[in-house]
């Protein structure tokens, strides 16, 4: 007790700046942290969008003491490793684009809307085959085959030309705010966008973090616990939805 009392009656001024100073770096860590884990529609298109703004808010600046300076590198070395691979970087630079709220966040937007685009239409465009005046025997012979190979690749074409429609008419929407719920602003404008609609299911579905999971287990572990081991697995799926959104 004697040594806690001598080392705190120790403290100095600059002792108490540094704490507020590491207090008020760090919030904007912690609130991002509830960004991905708490939130109740942490998707992955978020991503990004917060390491953008960690990025700007871990930048040593001009007029910076050197415990900041120093705990600003150290933080942001730490967090810049992070979403590093290539596949991983791919899927959250395409799960931003197709998020409503953070679709102009990209750095390079173009090579991520060639890649949506690639997605969507799922096949090279073909060129144009050779009008003939008159067919030879092996077209003739092969003539009902050519017919469905020249159906697909019109069928393509219409493919292409309604993706670069409706991703015209998506970048041209202002981004909506932080509050509404992407799924559900998908599913309000599936109907004016059918081919992108169905592809930003299969991206914002996959969450930020593991943490819901987690959640997920844990109430189930608390639902189906050693009192109730004889409970059907349609009610203990009852119980564990009822536990996760209803309380």
């Amino acid at each position: 007790m004697y040594s806690f009392s001598h080392r705190l009656a120790q403290l100095t001024d600059e002792d108490f700046r540094k704490a507020a100073d590491f207090i008020n770096l760090m919030r904007v860590l912690y609130t991002s942290t509830l960004c991905v884990s708490t939130e109740k529609n942490p998707t992955c298109g978020q991503i990004l969008p917060i390491l953008q703004k960690l990025e700007v808010h871990f930048t040593v600046e001009e007029g910076d003491t050197v415990f900041v300076s120093n705990l600003k590198k150290q933080v942001w070395a730490n967090l810049s490793k992070r979403y590093q691979s290539d596949d991983i970087r791919n899927f959250i630079e395409v799960a931003t684009a197709l998020d409503p709220r953070f679709k102009q966040k990209m750095d390079d937007s173009a090579t991520v809307w060639a890649r949506i685009k690639g997605k969507l239409t799922d096949s090279e465009q073909q060129p144009p085959p050779c009008k003939c005046s008159k067919k030879s025997p092996l077209e003739e012979l092969f003539a009902d085959e050519d017919a469905q190979k020249m159906s697909s690749q019109q069928r393509s074409m219409a493919i292409q030309d309604q993706a670069e429609k409706e991703m015209q008419m998506y970048q041209d929407t202002p981004p909506t705010v932080t509050s509404d719920d992407p799924a559900a602003w998908w599913w309000n404008q599936r109907m004016t966008y059918p081919l992108l609609s169905d592809m930003a299911f299969s991206y914002l579905c996959v969450q930020a973090s593991s943490t819901p999971s987690e959640q997920v287990f844990s109430t189930a572990g608390d639902t189906v616990c050693a009192e109730r081991l004889g409970i059907l697995p349609e009610k203990a799926d009852m119980l564990i939805f009822l536990n996760k959104n209803c309380f």
